[in-house]
This record gives structure tokens, sequence and C-alpha cells, in this order.
């Protein structure tokens, strides 16, 4: 019988199953290009009543306990459930209703769409492509951009809002009773067990996943044509301890992990473009006797050591939110296990921690800088078994972050100069926060210019540790307001400045405190300084602040002594623009959206808690004419003082004095 999105979704819980390939009618090749823009225009004409009603074909499935499990057509109520996401944008009656549409090919995609539908206001009410708003929103993850399930309903969003901007009560026209114009026939298959025959059958539009033994037997046939010596036990760990490898770490998942472990070694040796579904499609005959001895020796010392650090780094980089990085340290272990043939000669704790530190502390999140990684790790292979030395002579390296690069090498003389300034190195390296990166410490003891003073280091190390959980400051937004009593601390990024973010991995690009505090700079030594490590932390930042001797014409003088203020701003970013002289707080991350001026919005805190109501206005863009409007009048702060006006924009009152805040406050209590 025909139906429509709303009728299934009223009856069951749609949740796409794993035996699915992910969503595909947003990719970017000519075909699918070509296949989008037909059925988008298909489903307009449809709606706008140009054309008859439009029959989407069959979807067939099971129904287990009131959730409906799409065999064939997944890829069609994908692009419908998009469409009513767009078509009922502003609808909150649909919430729990659009909710009832899931994923379970990857936790990423089950997540995002969740996400997506509660936030779906904001994505689609924004002037931007919705594929650019969620990217910069709060609630999106930064890895989720490697789900190809994602990628392509990120376009097919960009598509959607493109081709039905036009067409007025759209979500009226869809759902109309009696007069729907987008339907398929739906079939409910009772036969359990039938999910991989059925899939296969039906989905002839697509490609099934390729099965895992098809793997297994491509790979040992093409072993045996490079006439490798281990044939026999390689076919033996196949189905033997490598799958209890895998096993033990998802039993429902095992064949996935497995086949990931190959598609992100075959990334990495640059015989395939990506390690998603790369098994459809791929030329077993790239790979060559140097892969296949790298995959042996690497599973069989897995195997082996399953408490150790090379164990963590392949595992990690075969989650569904694995990145760039995390494919890097994959690429760690596997070279040095090829070169050691297997073997932990006693140099593979150097090797992973020194490659581990310059990883995670070097931005990694494009294809090239990735590339650039793994041709770096390939270069230093050279230097597989003394790599701590090959550094205390500061050997060449490239593909990372001369930052790091640099402190790494200092490091190196520091362990192979004495083994009690190892000890203080490892220990510090240990901090979740800061994850290898120590330099303020080094160079606040000297170690930049010599050796320089351990006891220093330690000082150092512990008064930054002392400040700082595993995510963020330990005492928030107080570690900020406390530093700009020292000076203006801020770092660059764009035309803007920041006050530096939590999160330590900057997945906005905006520099974070684990940056402002890796950067030695001169304010955060002044407050390092000034810091006893034997009394409360907390009290001493508050006496910081309590005790600030700032000009209150300064704009610090604001963020200090109204901590409300940076709710204004989005925690993924904590911007601040100079714009002829003002400071502006950027709500967002650009001003071309509602931004405020510092002053005005650290009156409108006094106001408020003498319980008088203003609003901002006129706060919308870089160069609007900002202003509060307290009753009747309206108050603009400019070149450091304030000047209240009224509504007819007479200027009324300027203050003159060094307190404006207070002086302005007064004088509108007084005639309010």
């Amino acid at each position: 019988m025909s139906e429509t999105l709303f009728d299934l979704l009223d009856k069951y819980e749609i949740e796409v199953p794993i035996i699915q390939r992910d969503y595909a009618q947003g990719r970017q090749d000519d075909h699918t290009k070509m296949v989008r823009f037909n059925l988008l225009k298909d489903m307009k004409s449809a709606i706008l009543k140009k054309t008859p009603p439009l029959d989407l074909n069959f979807v067939y499935g099971k129904v287990e306990s009131n959730k409906f499990i799409p065999l064939d057509g997944q890829q069609r109520l994908t692009t419908l459930f998009l469409l009513h996401l767009y078509a009922f944008y502003d609808d909150d009656s649909k919430t729990n209703l659009l909710q009832k549409f899931t994923y379970e090919t990857r936790k990423s995609s089950r997540d995002f769409f969740k996400e997506l539908t509660k936030n779906r206001a904001d994505v689609f009410k924004s002037d931007l492509l919705p594929s650019m708003e969620i990217e910069d929103s709060e609630w999106f993850v930064s890895t989720w951009k490697y789900d190809p399930t994602i990628q392509s309903a990120l376009v097919m969003l960009n598509a959607i809002k493109e081709t039905f901007s036009n067409v007025e009560n759209l979500g009226e026209k869809l759902s109309s009773p009696g007069d729907v114009p987008l339907t398929f026939k739906f079939l409910e298959m009772n036969d359990l067990g039938m999910e991989d025959s059925l899939y296969i059958k039906l989905n002839a539009r697509g490609k099934p996943l390729t099965p895992f033994e098809n793997l297994k037997a491509q790979l040992v046939g093409r072993q045996q044509k490079l006439k490798l010596p281990f044939i026999a036990e390689v076919e033996q760990n196949f189905d033997g301890k490598w799958t209890d490898l895998f096993w033990s770490n998802s039993k429902e998942n095992f064949n996935t992990l497995y086949m990931t472990f190959f598609g992100v070694l075959f990334m990495n040796e640059k015989i395939i473009s990506s390690d998603v579904n790369w098994a459809n499609t791929f030329d077993f005959e790239k790979i060559d006797a140097r892969i296949f001895k790298t995959m042996y020796y690497t599973l069989n010392f897995l195997c082996e050591n399953r408490s150790s650090t090379a164990y963590w780094f392949i595992f990690n980089s075969l989650s569904d939110s694995r990145t760039y990085s995390d494919r890097v340290l994959f690429h760690a272990v596997t070279t040095y296990l090829y070169r050691a043939k297997g073997k932990d000669n006693g140099s593979l704790k150097q090797w992973l921690r020194i490659i581990k530190n310059l990883t995670v502390n070097t931005r990694i999140d494009e294809l090239d800088l990735y590339r650039g990684a793994i041709e770096g790790i390939n270069k230093l292979t050279e230097n597989w078994d003394n790599l701590l030395s090959y550094f205390s002579t500061e050997g060449s390296v490239s593909g990372f972050s001369q930052e790091q690069i640099e402190e790494e090498y200092i490091k190196a003389r520091m362990i192979m100069h004495s083994t009690s300034f190892a000890d203080e190195i490892y220990e510090a390296e240990e901090h979740p926060y800061f994850d290898g990166q120590i330099r303020s410490a080094l160079y606040y003891a000297g170690f930049y210019k010599s050796i320089g003073n351990i006891q220093d280091f330690k000082k150092y190390r512990n008064k930054i540790s002392a400040l700082f959980n595993e995510t963020a400051p330990k005492h928030g937004h107080l570690l900020r307001r406390a530093l700009l009593t020292f000076g203006d601390y801020t770092l660059p990024v764009s035309a803007y400045k920041t006050l530096c973010v939590d999160r330590p991995d900057e997945p906005t690009r905006t520099p974070s405190m684990k940056r402002l505090f890796s950067s030695h700079g001169d304010i955060v030594r002044k407050l390092l300084d000034a810091l006893k490590l034997k009394k409360n932390i907390k009290d001493q930042l508050d006496q910081f602040v309590s005790n600030s001797t700032l000009q209150r014409t300064d704009w610090r003088y604001c963020l200090v002594n109204f901590p409300e203020l940076f709710n204004l701003m989005s925690a993924s970013h904590l911007r601040l623009r100079e714009v002829q002289g003002e400071m502006f707080i950027i709500k967002n991350k650009s001003s071309n959206g509602f931004s405020y001026e510092i002053f005005v919005a650290a009156l409108r805190e006094v106001l408020k808690r003498d319980g008088i109501e203003s609003t901002f206005e006129g706060n919308l863009g870089t160069w609007a004419d900002r202003y509060l409007c307290v009753g009747k009048w309206h108050v603009r702060f400019k070149k450091g003082y304030f000047a209240v006006s009224d509504l007819a924009e007479r200027i009324i009152y300027e203050t003159t004095s060094n307190d404006p805040i207070t002086e302005v406050a007064e004088y509108l209590r007084q005639n309010i």
C-alpha cells in the first residue's frame, strides 16, 4: 500500500541496519550528482502539482517490536527524512516524530541525525549553507566529517535548501491530507533470517558491503601469488588468533574492525585514497610483500602485547571517530614493527613517545598535512632503533610542528644527560590536558638557552598542572580573568583575538588555553610566578581579580569585574574584535553576526543588578550602530566615554570621569 514518511513514522521507528551501506545520494561523483538533481527536481514538480504525485517505488523491510528495519529503500527514506527536516524546521510538534528515524550503521551517523533533528531550526534559519552552519555549530563534532553518511547528508541538505527555498508552505504541501505529493509502496517482510540475501537481491541500485570472507580470500590469494614464506600461518591466523584479537575488542563488530585495520594500513601505504568502503573497488594487485610483512608482524605483535601502547594506538585508530592523527599513530606502530620484524628490541617506547608527542601537538586535520606526517615518519624509520639519540643531535625531521620538534630536541638532550631529568620529563608529559607538550616549563627554567635548572622546571610544571584538569582550566573563566589582571594575554585568530578556548584539540581552529600555556609568554609567567603552590589556587586567583588595579576605561576591566560577559560568547570561540578603537564581544565566530560593545555589555549587567531593564540594539554586523536601550534613553560608548541620547538621538548627557560605567549607571538610576 502507498505510504508517506510520516505514515511510517507514526507507526514505527525507522532504523537503518548495520548491513546497509552508507547514505550515498549526497556523493559528489558525476552520476550521483545527476541522480540527486533529477530526484529533487521531480519531487519539487510533484509538490508544486506541476506533475502527478511521485511514487518512489517499493520500500521493503521487516518489523521488530514497533521498529521498521529497511532492507531496500534506505537511500530514498533518508532523502525524504532530510527533506522533512527542512520542511518542518520551525515546527517543534514534529520533533518527536522525526527523532524516530535513526541509523545503526555508525554511532557517529546516529548521533549526527539526532543532533540535526534537535537543532534543525538554527541550521535552516541561517543565511549560510546548511553544511557550513552545521560544521560551525557547537554541537557538531569535528570527527563526524569523516563519516561518509554525514558527508552525503551535508551535501543533500545544501541541495534541498537550494531547490526548495522558494517553495512557500512546504510542510503544508508535503502533508496535506488526501493530497500528498510523495509516496512509496510499503512492503513488510516477515521472513526473519533472510536479511543478507534479501538485501543483495533487492538493492540492485547499490553495492552491498563486500563480505569479510571475500576479503580474506583475496588477501590469501594475493599472498600466494607473491609466494611469501608464511602463507599457511597467515591462513591459520586469519581464523585463529587474529580473529580472537578483534573479537575480544568487539564481539558484535569484530569483522568491521578487522576490515578497518586493513583500510587504515592501505591508506597509510597510499594504495587507497580512503579507508571507508575501500574493499568494494580495491585492486588487490597493489599489495606488495612489504605490506604483507607489515600486516603479519603487526597483528602477531598485538596478539602477544595486548596491554602495550602500540595496541592502544592501533585500536584507537579503528574507531568510527578516528582522525588523521590516529592514522599517523597507527603508522608509527606498523612502520616500527616492519623494521623490527615484529619485535621490540627496547627502542619501541621512545619511538612511540616521541612520535606521539609530535603527532598530538601538530595540526593534522587535512589530507595534505596527514600525508606530510606519514612521509615524516617514513624518513624517521631509518632511525627506528635509536630515535632518542637522533633527536638529541637535532636530526632532520619534517611533517610536524616545528615548535614541537624543537621541544623534542631539548627533551632528548635532557634525557640523554640525566636519568633524573628523564623521570621529571616523563612525569610532566603525562598531564592529560597538555599531552606531551611541556615547553613553557622548559623555557621558563632556562633549558631553551642551556642546561637549565631542574628545580625551576618542576616548580613551573607543577603550577601549570595545578591549573588544569583533563579537558579545561579547573577554575574556568576565573583563570582568564586573573590572567587579564596581568595584561592582554589574548592570541590572534584572523581579524579577531581570542581569550583562548578550553578544548586542547582546538576543533574550531581557535587557539586554546593549551596553546597559551605552551607559548611561554610573559603574562603567563607573571601569573605563575605570583602563584604559591602551598596555598589554595582558587583563592589566589580570586585575590588577583579582587586586587586588580586596572583602569576603568580599559576593556580588560569589564571582563575581570563582570564574569557574566563570558556568557555572551560562544565557548567554541571566545572571540573579541577591536573596531575603530572599540572592543566588541563576538557572540559566535564572526562579527558579521551579533556582537556587543564591551562597556555597553558591562553597563547592562550593572543595571540588571539594580533591577533596571535594558535591551541591546543595533548589534548585528561589524559596522552597526550599537547601543543600549534603557527606558526612553539610548546609551552608547565611544572613545572612552558614554553618551546618553533621547529617542530623537539628541545627546543629553556624557560621562567625564575615569569610571564611566559607574557614572552613567548613577545618572540612569536618577533619571528613570
